[in-house]
């Protein structure tokens, strides 16, 4: 009997009405990852979803497939329609071409049918202007991992994927609305505080941004969330006087989102209210979201590709199942933290225990700037300054006292599973039993996803021609960095998002091999993200260091010349793997070890491993005596080829490894590769 109950109620949610359109929307967004990837695996998947909707549907399952395929013919030609231009590289352009979006380092022009990137630091164009350029085409080309943000498949989705390396770029045309507003009151020069709280220009180096940022709290910026919410709940008050308040407040969100280029959040909200005019024709609130989203994916190309499509609709969803008459308003409460908290943790592998709470802390002081800035900018213009600093040190505060925990990158399994669970939390018609077993299943399906993770390894990081080398070892919650330093175009953020990535929260120790700048510019953010231990540098060293079952012998050539020469040498002990650490020493040094007896009686100890062969696999170093007195197991370079004296590793270096039968493992600007320390197994991702 209580079986039957148990099916009753999963019956009644399989047919609950917003999971139902939730079906169709999946359905439709399944289009773009089809035309997209030409995988027709997502097209089986939203044809049976579509399928799944018009069984459980029950009225204008006719109109729904029509709408599907007019959704299905639109996507392709729109896809055609930026595709379809033949793009020759390495031709040079002279044309006229419009400013479709500006951001801090670049701009996105479009010529004819075509998006190109441009590099730029020019921050005074504005989106609509037309402008005369001349360059030469080029293949775009942007260097991520698999752990950082992809910027070149954003953009591809965005159907951009090429760039024009500029020579000469001038205004020609400035005749559109959004320009005469930016000209006459003369926006692009506004205080920084201005321009990204009301024109949702965002500068990433900014330390508001990055504060904010750091504590997972940007949306509250541009009028999201919370004070969006007290504008409406203000708004929908005045609707009771006239109707014409709610145009009157449409049309301002509109011109507001219009000035500032269409930001998603606004941009919706702009269309649900302008729908809900039509409430009597769409019907129940399920159905005007459901346009509002369609009608915002017909709009905007990428935005299914994009995190705040899945925010959005299962916020949307999850807000569905809440019983908002129940009067117990700190289960509500609760119940939106553990959920915002799972998408969190799936989308930026974070539990942030504190958001919730700075989020209702800093959001009446942001409305309160809304109406300051305007003032403060037209009165006194100086006084802004101290606003900004004001608001930097309560996010600075907000910082220190915030529980923010990586917990690594999870399947969708532990999506599924967190919102199985979430909807039998909130949903009374669930038992106390079965809440049980879905926390149970879900906390069971995130022990063994964690259990089933590399244990003991070793990480060569793709950087360039850097240096960046990872060791951790989960049961022993250790992690040892060994330079954190990347390449050219490379982000000073990268072994960041690969330790939250990986869901590591301390570091034991670093180790900076010598004072170049490819080995030690990501220190910074490790510093400010995590936990350090200690750091070790090669002007003070102990030549003996022992953690756990780690023992580092440190070795450092006195006599050196070169900062390169003057590189920690380390010789790494982990149980009974073996690993050195060369970092840039050159031929000087690795003739100062041969000579020294104590490193000689080490090597003839025990066998090496593995090698982290110097200077980036450079002729200058890896001399074939040394080589073949290490002889290791494995040798790992970081280093690609960037052309003129950056062609690396170089051939003889190889020569010499291949001469002496040594497996090595070159990053090439592509490969990161895993060590499992237990069997010396190779996994290159």
């Amino acid at each position: 009997m209580t079986n039957f109950y148990f099916k009753k109620e999963f019956l009644n949610l399989f047919y609950f009405k917003p999971l139902v359109y939730f079906y169709y929307l999946l359905s439709i967004a399944f289009i773009y990852y089809f035309i997209y990837s030409n995988n027709f695996l997502w097209i089986i998947i939203s044809v049976l979803l579509l399928t799944l909707f018009l069984f459980t549907k029950k009225e204008y399952k006719k109109s729904y497939t029509i709408l599907w395929f007019i959704f299905f013919i639109l996507v392709y030609i729109n896809n055609a329609y930026w595709t379809s231009e033949k793009i020759e590289l390495g031709s040079n352009v002279e044309q006229l071409a419009k400013v479709i979006k500006i951001k801090q380092n670049y701009i996105i022009l479009k010529i004819n049918h075509t998006k190109f990137y441009i590099q730029s630091v020019n921050n005074q164009l504005v989106e609509g202007q037309k402008v005369l350029i001349k360059g030469e085409i080029q293949k775009f080309i942007f260097h991520s991992n698999y752990y950082q943000f992809n910027f070149k498949e954003f953009l591809s989705k965005d159907f951009i994927n090429y760039q024009i390396k500029v020579t000469n770029m001038e205004v020609v045309d400035n005749k559109n609305l959004r320009v005469f507003l930016f000209n006459i009151f003369n926006l692009n020069q506004k205080h920084e505080l201005f321009k990204l709280f009301f024109l949702n220009k965002f500068n990433s180096d900014d330390l508001l941004v990055q504060g904010l940022n750091d504590i997972s709290l940007k949306y509250l910026i541009n009028f999201n969330f919370i004070n969006i919410f007290l504008l409406i709940k203000y708004a929908n008050k005045k609707r009771k006087v006239k109707k014409f308040n709610r145009i009157l407040f449409i049309l301002i969100l509109l011109f507001w989102s219009y000035l500032t280029v269409w930001p998603l959040l606004i941009t919706r909200i702009v269309i649900k209210e302008f729908l809900t005019l039509f409430k009597k024709t769409l019907g129940n609130k399920s159905t005007i979201n459901l346009v509002t989203i369609l009608i915002m994916m017909s709009l905007f190309q990428n935005f299914v590709f994009n995190t705040a499509f899945w925010y959005i609709n299962l916020i949307i969803l999850i807000n569905s199942f809440i019983d908002w008459k129940v009067k117990k308003h700190w289960s509500k409460t609760l119940g939106l933290f553990i959920f915002l908290n799972l998408l969190n943790i799936y989308f930026n592998y974070q539990l942030n225990l504190t958001s919730f709470i700075h989020a209702f802390i800093l959001s009446p002081i942001i409305f309160i700037y809304y109406l300051l800035i305007p003032l403060i900018a037209i009165v006194k213009k100086d006084y802004l300054n101290m606003l900004y600093d004001v608001l930097l040190l309560i996010i600075m505060i907000l910082k220190k006292i915030s529980i923010i925990i990586n917990v690594g990158k999870q399947n969708i399994f532990f999506l599924i599973f967190g919102l199985l669970m979430h909807i039998s939390i909130i949903n009374a018609n669930f038992k106390l039993v079965y809440k049980l077993n879905f926390i149970t299943l879900f906390i069971t399906a995130y022990f063994i996803s964690w259990i089933l993770k590399p244990s003991d390894y070793m990480t060569m990081l793709n950087v360039g021609n850097a240096n960046s080398f990872v060791y951790h070892n989960k049961w022993n919650n250790l992690t040892i960095l060994f330079d954190v330093g990347v390449g050219k175009g490379r982000s000073t953020d990268l072994v960041k998002d690969f330790l939250i990535y990986n869901g590591i929260n301390k570091i034991d120790l670093i180790f900076i091999s010598h004072n170049h700048e490819d080995h030690y510019n990501n220190l910074f953010s490790i510093k400010e993200n995590f936990k350090v231990n200690q750091i070790f540098y090669n002007n003070s060293f102990n030549e003996l260091i022992q953690i756990k079952n780690i023992t580092i012998n440190v070795f450092l050539n006195p006599f050196a010349n070169s900062e390169n020469n003057k590189s920690l040498v380390l010789l790494v002990d982990i149980g009974t793997t073996r690993t050195l650490f060369m970092g840039d020493a050159e031929k000087e040094t690795e003739n100062y070890l041969l000579s020294r007896v104590d490193f000689l009686y080490l090597i003839n100890l025990k066998k090496v491993n593995i090698l982290q062969v110097g200077h980036h696999g450079s002729k200058t170093s890896s001399n074939f005596a040394f080589l073949k007195l290490i002889n290791p197991d494995i040798a790992l370079i970081s280093g690609e080829n960037e052309g003129g004296n950056k062609r690396f590793p170089h051939q003889q270096t190889l020569d010499n490894l291949s001469m002496l039968n040594i497996k090595y493992y070159v990053t090439n600007g592509v490969n990161n590769y895993f060590v499992l320390l237990k069997n010396l197994k190779i996994i290159k991702k």
